[in-house]
């Protein structure tokens, strides 16, 4: 993003924002409420329109992006649809609609990545229950396990801990262990990073819509320091 400014209602929530996310990043974006934090990542992801500047995914504004499939958002909570209410699998399962043909019905690769969400985040137990009846600790565990089951190169995650128990959040911090030795890239928004620090390589804090520090926090650094 390059002079990122988003305007609602009149007023200004983002001002002037320059960052880059690169490759194998592990970042925190920190701040109050009310800082920005969550319109940041949306403006990133283009689910926020940009009233001036600019931000690109791979090199392409989010309008003409296509290649929706390398990245994976973890919205703060679970929307609430129409209709039948969907059981924690589907809603897991549909992480891989970027990945499938209009032609092909899921396949064994597409079952086993669910499989593998529903472990990692602890739902194997929850997989027939209807996620809208979870509480919501639960049903940030299903966003997450929905972002995990699509297997994205970049996840972006806003904040991923709330409202969830201290075990799920140790539990997080592992799968987030595993995908930076993988090389994937994150971007967290958090309030505080509890089990999840030893992970960050680089922090952002924001105040009143604007970054007002950077801090790189590899594991390098620490264990020097």
């Amino acid at each position: 993003m390059s002079g990122g400014l988003v305007r609602r209602d009149g007023r200004t929530v983002l001002a002037g924002v320059d960052l880059r996310v690169g490759s194998g990043d592990v970042l925190a974006v920190l701040g109050p409420n009310g800082a920005g934090k969550s319109t940041l990542v949306k403006a990133l992801l283009g689910l926020i329109p940009l009233a001036a500047g600019r931000t690109e995914i791979y090199g392409a504004p989010p309008a003409r992006f296509r290649d929706w499939k390398r990245v994976g958002y973890v919205p703060q909570r679970l929307p609430m649809g129409g209709g039948v209410p969907a059981t924690v699998r589907e809603v897991v399962a549909s992480g891989r609609v970027a990945r499938q043909s209009r032609w092909r019905p899921g396949s064994a690769a597409d079952r086993a990545a669910v499989d593998r969400a529903l472990e990692a985040t602890g739902l194997t137990g929850l997989a027939r229950d209807s996620a809208h009846l979870l509480s919501g600790g639960q049903q940030q565990r299903v966003l997450i396990a929905r972002a995990l089951a699509g297997e994205p190169d970049v996840f972006v995650m806003d904040e991923p801990t709330a409202g969830v128990d201290v075990g799920s959040q140790a539990a997080l911090a592992e799968t987030l262990r595993d995908l930076a030795a993988a090389g994937r890239t994150v971007v967290l928004v958090a309030h505080e990073l509890g089990p999840m620090e030893p992970l960050i390589t680089r922090t952002v804090e924001l105040e009143h819509g604007r970054i007002v520090r950077e801090t790189p926090l590899g594991t390098a650094e620490r264990k020097t320091a």
